[in-house]
Parts: C-alpha cells; sequence; structure tokens
C-alpha cells in the first residue's frame, strides 16, 4: 500500500510539474512551492517508514502528499482551452475539500499514526464530515468566478451555473476551515499541556509547527470568508514555509525517537554490569522519561499500559514502569527490556555467585579455625601427656642411678644412654608441638612466637615488627605459618646468607613480608607447602604474594585482615 501510494504521488507530481510549465501563469517560483510542499509530504512519510517500519503515520503523510499532487492542477491557474485539462483541473478543485480534513488527521495522529483521545477523534470526525459536504457543494458551485486575472481555476466546469452559489460555498468553506483549524489546535495545545515530560520532548517541535499552521490556515479560512481573495504575499510565503515545516517537524521527531533506540547500545555497554539498584536512573535517561522505575514484581495497582515486562511472563525477571506513550515506539522498549534483562540477569547470577562463594569461604574458615583448635588440642596434649611422661621416666631414671651406688660401668653407661635418648626424645616432642600448634603464640602473641621462631634458624635474621592491634587467633595463626614455612623454604632450598622479616599494620591489615638472598625460583606448582599456605591466606581473606626471580632471591608477602 504504502509503495503504490508513493509511486502515484511520485507520478502526479512529474504530471503537475508539466502542467505547470506548459501551462501554468503564476511563474516558476510558485510552481516550485507547490511542488516542494508535495515532495516535503511524500519524502517524509517515506523517511518515516524506513525509521520506524509498519508506523501508520507513513501512510497517513504520503497520502497527504498524494491528495496535494492531486489537487496541486487547481493552484496553477492553467491557462488552456483543452476539455481533458479543464476535468483534470475541476477534479482538483473539488478535491481540495479533503484537503484540511486529512491534515487534521496526520496533525492529530502524531505520532503513533493513532487518534487516541475523545476531543481528538472528535474534531478527526468533523473534519471529514465538514469535508464530505464540501466536495459535493465545490462539485455543484465551482469557485467563484475570477472578475480580473485568472486565479487558481480559470476554466471551471460546475454542475450548476450559479455565482451566488459558488460565493456562498467559498465563504462556507473559509469560515469551516477556520473552525475547523482552531479547534484542532486548540487540541494540541490541550494535549502538550497534559502531556508527560517525555511526550513533551517528543511533541514539542511538531506540536509548534502544527499550531502555527493551523493559525495561519485558520486566517485564511477567515480572508476567504469575507471575500478576501487576494492573500499578502507574507501571509502566503508564511504559509507555504509552515506546511514544509510541518513534515520536516515530524520527519525529525522520528530521527530523534531513532537516536533514543541509538542510544540502547550505550544502555546495555553501561548496565550490563550495573548494580541493580541504578537501572531505572540509566534506563530513564536512555528512554527520556523521568517516571521510569525498575520492579522485582508486577504491580497491580499501574496500568498495563505503563508496564513492561522484562523476560519471560510467567517468571519475570523485573518490570519496567514507564510513561504509556512509549508503547507507540514498541521496537525501542524492546531493545531496552532485552537490554535490563541482560543486567538483571547478570546481577541475580553475581548475587548467586557471591553467595555460593560466601558459603565456601565459611566453609574454609571454619575449616581452618578447627584445624587450629586441632592443633592447640594436640599440643597440650602432648604437653600434659606425652611430655609429662617422658620426664616422670627421666625422674625415675634419675633415682634409679643415685639407687644404684654399687652399679658397675656398664650399668652406668647405659642409664648415661637412656638419659641422653629421653632428653632427646623429650626435645623433639617439644619441637613436634610448637609446629604443631606453639604455646608461645597463644600466651604471649605473634611477636613473640616469631622471635622464637627466628632464634632456631642457622641462617642470619633481621626481624622488624611494628605495635600491632588485637588479632583474632586465625590471623595470629596465619601470619605464624607464613613465616614459619617461609623459613623453613629458606633453610632447605634456597641457600641463603640472610633472611629479613617485616611485619607492619595499616588500614585495617598486617602485612607479613619475608625475604631472602638465595637462589630463588620458589613456586606454587613446586610443592604443597606453598600451596596450602595460599589456601590458608585465601581461608580468611587474606592475599598472598610470591616473587622469586632465580639468581635473586624469594619475598613472600602476605595481607591479612586483623579480626
Amino acid at each position: 500500500m504504502a509503495r503504490l501510494i508513493l509511486a502515484a504521488g511520485l507520478a502526479l507530481t512529474i504530471f503537475d510539474g508539466w502542467l505547470a510549465h506548459r501551462f501554468g501563469s503564476y511563474g516558476t517560483l510558485f510552481d516550485l512551492k507547490e511542488i516542494a510542499q508535495i515532495a516535503a509530504w511524500l519524502a517524509a512519510g517515506y523517511f518515516a517508514g524506513r525509521i520506524r517500519p509498519g508506523t501508520p503515520m507513513r501512510v497517513l503523510m504520503m497520502t497527504l502528499g498524494l491528495l496535494l499532487a492531486s489537487t496541486a492542477p487547481a493552484a496553477f491557474a492553467l491557462e488552456t482551452g483543452s476539455a481533458g485539462l479543464q476535468v483534470v483541473v475541476t477534479v482538483a478543485y473539488v478535491l481540495t475539500a479533503l484537503q484540511l480534513p486529512l491534515g487534521a488527521h496526520v496533525f492529530l495522529a502524531y505520532p503513533s499514526g493513532h487518534v487516541r483521545d475523545r476531543s481528538g477523534r472528535t474534531v478527526m470526525v468533523g473534519g471529514y464530515a465538514f469535508g464530505a459536504v464540501m466536495v459535493v457543494l465545490q462539485a455543484l458551485a465551482g469557485p467563484v468566478r475570477p472578475s480580473g486575472d485568472c486565479r487558481d481555476v480559470c476554466t471551471p466546469l460546475p454542475l450548476v451555473d450559479s455565482p451566488a452559489l459558488a460565493g456562498l460555498t467559498s465563504q462556507l468553506a473559509g469560515l469551516g476551515s477556520a473552525v475547523l483549524t482552531l479547534v484542532g489546535a486548540s487540541v494540541i495545545v490541550r494535549r502538550m499541556i497534559t502531556a508527560s515530560r517525555r511526550q513533551r520532548r517528543v511533541l514539542a517541535f511538531p506540536a509548534v509547527a502544527m499550531v502555527l499552521t493551523a493559525l495561519l490556515f485558520a486566517l485564511v479560512g477567515v480572508f476567504a470568508a469575507t471575500g478576501t481573495n487576494d492573500l499578502n504575499p507574507t501571509l502566503a510565503l508564511a504559509q507555504f514555509a509552515s506546511l514544509v515545516a510541518v513534515p520536516a517537524a515530524f520527519f525529525l521527531g522520528l530521527v530523534r525517537e531513532r537516536l533514543d533506540e541509538a542510544r540502547v547500545s550505550d544502555l546495555i555497554r553501561r548496565i550490563q554490569y550495573m548494580p541493580a539498584g541504578r537501572l531505572s536512573d540509566a534506563v530513564s535517561q536512555a528512554l527520556g522519561d523521568p517516571s521510569v522505575r525498575i520492579r522485582a514484581e508486577v504491580p497491580d495497582d499501574i496500568p498495563a499500559d505503563h508496564l513492561t515486562v522484562v523476560g519471560d511472563r510467567g517468571d519475570p525477571l523485573g518490570v519496567i514502569v514507564h510513561d504509556p506513550s512509549l508503547r507507540a515506539e514498541p521496537q525501542l522498549l524492546e531493545a531496552v527490556s532485552a537490554a535490563v534483562g541482560l543486567a538483571l540477569e547478570n546481577a541475580r547470577l553475581q548475587a548467586a555467585v557471591r553467595a555460593q562463594l560466601a558459603q565456601v569461604r565459611a566453609s574454609r574458615a571454619r575449616l581452618v579455625t578447627a584445624g587450629d583448635e586441632a592443633r592447640r588440642k594436640l599440643e597440650r596434649d602432648l604437653h600434659d601427656g606425652a611430655q609429662q611422661r617422658m620426664l616422670s621416666v627421666g625422674l625415675i631414671l634419675s633415682l634409679l642411678r643415685h639407687s644404684l651406688t654399687d652399679a658397675g660401668t656398664e650399668t652406668k653407661e647405659l642409664l648415661d644412654e637412656a638419659e641422653a635418648e629421653l632428653r632427646l626424645a623429650t626435645q623433639e616432642l617439644r619441637e613436634l608441638a610448637r609446629g604443631i600448634h606453639p604455646a608461645v603464640l597463644t600466651i604471649q602473641g605473634l611477636k613473640a612466637a616469631v622471635e622464637q621462631l627466628v632464634v632456631r634458624v642457622p641462617v642470619r635474621a633481621r626481624v622488624r615488627i611494628d605495635e600491632l592491634p588485637e588479632l583474632s587467633d586465625a590471623t595470629k595463626a596465619t601470619a605464624y605459618f607464613v613465616v614459619s614455612e617461609a623459613l623453613a623454604n629458606t633453610v632447605r632450598h634456597a641457600k641463603a646468607s640472610e633472611i629479613d622479616i617485616r611485619i607492619t599494620y595499616a588500614d585495617g591489615q598486617i602485612r607479613v613480608r619475608v625475604e631472602d638472598d638465595g637462589k630463588g625460583g620458589a613456586d606454587f606448582a613446586a610443592g604443597s607447602g606453598l600451596t596450602g599456605l595460599a589456601d590458608r591466606v585465601a581461608a580468611i581473606d587474606g592475599v598472598l604474594r610470591l616473587d622469586s626471580p632465580l639468581g635473586v632471591g624469594t619475598v613472600v608477602e602476605v595481607e591479612l585482615p586483623c579480626g
């Protein structure tokens, strides 16, 4: 349908141009003005369909262009004695009665292509009724006969040869046109007053152009009703400018809507990882609608035309509450809904991942705490049980030595060997207890435990520890075992001559740094010691960093929360 209207409009425009050039008496400038007016509506309708496929405005605007092309022969003041052209001009003149009703329909239907309000439909129906009456009257009476030079229709073919009826028809047409345009303009003004902020933004430029055009047409109608046939040239030029400006304004309004759609791509980039609480502002900015809100569930107190469901209607991700005027832009709403759905789905997945990660961290922390508690219990059991029994055995051996005063040399040597082995076993048991969980860490704190740890290291070591706040048991144990494992690796593998241990506190965290001047090359993949440390550090939300280039030395650095 739209292509057929466009083809017919273009064909008629070419025909109009030929008529004006061959038989017109107004001159080239006037002819170009009429052709430009037709072309403006046809082009605006065509591009409206390209910008918003399926919009009824496309057909309405091109139909108005087709009607203007059909009525143009009645405006060129054609000077010809051809009977065929006289018929063409007469038909064109009769069809001019439909220009204003169709124009009012186009104005009132913008931008959706539908006239939905009651006052607008009333004006539209009244306009077509008035147009139908004027078609009949203009076909019967024809135009008013020119008293001097030919104006518009030079050789009319009225059905009734009555100059009085022709004059009355002209006055009725002028008066009716003035009333219709003023009432239509008032409807457009009222729409602007009651419109939402977004609707005003879309309607602003087209509404101004429509109202100015309506007022100029009303003025022309008043002139016609009073019998003033000679229009002021300035008024005629303003009327033409307004008629061209309206399709241009319509087109720009549709372009603005397309730009709104283009902003959706930027919206997708911005909101894909945006917190759900900030989505409303981003979508509101993209749509130019300050009333936009993102709801988790479908509200019962808001009309359906204000809502767009995001995702599956059976299990929606959310609901967009917006201005109902956006219903006229389904592609824009669909694109925004998809973007919001992506953001909400990402937010839902991130929340699920964060919850699972929190559970994993809590589980790891519980495992570390349980392990430390088991270490402390084992250390106490060794200290209070096996170690005490070994001390008792040593005491018994000492008493036995004193009771065997007459014992031979061999017996005394056996006692000496037994006591030596017992002392060695006791020392090894104490070392084992310290490795499991040093009692000094619990009793005297991290600083004393690290200093005691360094005493047994066969490498020159420097220890610097800041004044530390109260630390949790898990943090103290983790820091201690980091230093212990780093020292053990240095002694076993690094061939270092010096170790530097630094423990500092800042911004609610302690930083443990152990550096040696050994051969380097330490790697997490090389053994389970560093990997176990990394797991333990991560379990209390800490960070472990390893820097160990070959031939330079090794730096183990850990950041741990105090609590």
